[in-house]
């Protein structure tokens, strides 16, 4: 199921996946790097012919800029060196740790935690080069193989048995 892009006052982005809506998002880096924790920086993840023709030529050039900084890190985090960073010259780890919370921040309250760390698995070991965990967001931190994932996505995808419904 392809995402929509709809544009909101003050230049902002609303990315609707999977009925949850990631809002406001006022960077083309912060966008890139939402795209990137799930999964959209391929052409046909965002349902672009779905958009009003006016909202294509607002949005159209900052989903590109924002596939950009996705695709930064993508790269980044698919390299072998896990002790150096692979960003171009004018990205610092800083920016790009800056692009995660931001995107971070954007995910509706109920789903963050669950966004989070899945997140953090994608990011990988070490993404920051530093030791850091890959998230550090309202004084929770999540990294990759911490405990609690594993319940986490277990309560996301259980899926309710006959046993589970209360008698009416």
């Amino acid at each position: 199921m392809p995402a929509t892009l709809t544009p909101l006052r003050g230049d902002a982005i609303r990315v609707t996946h999977e009925e949850v809506n990631y809002e406001p998002l006022q960077r083309d880096a912060a966008l890139g790097a939402l795209l990137f924790a799930l999964d959209l920086l391929g052409r046909d993840a965002i349902d672009v012919p779905a958009m009003r023709y006016a909202d294509r030529v607002t949005l159209g050039p900052a989903l590109d800029a924002a596939r950009q900084y996705g695709l930064i890190l993508q790269r980044h985090v698919a390299r072998v060196d896990r002790q150096s960073p692979l960003l171009p010259a004018a990205v610092k780890v800083d920016d790009a740790h800056a692009w995660v919370h931001e995107a971070a921040k954007s995910v509706p309250e109920a789903e963050r935690d669950r966004f989070c760390w899945r997140l953090a698995r994608r990011l990988g070991a070490n993404p920051w080069c530093d030791e850091r965990p890959a998230i550090a967001l309202e004084n929770q931190q999540f990294g990759m193989f911490e405990e609690g994932f594993e319940e986490i996505e277990a309560d996301a995808t259980a899926v309710p048995t006959d046993d589970d419904a209360t008698p009416a």
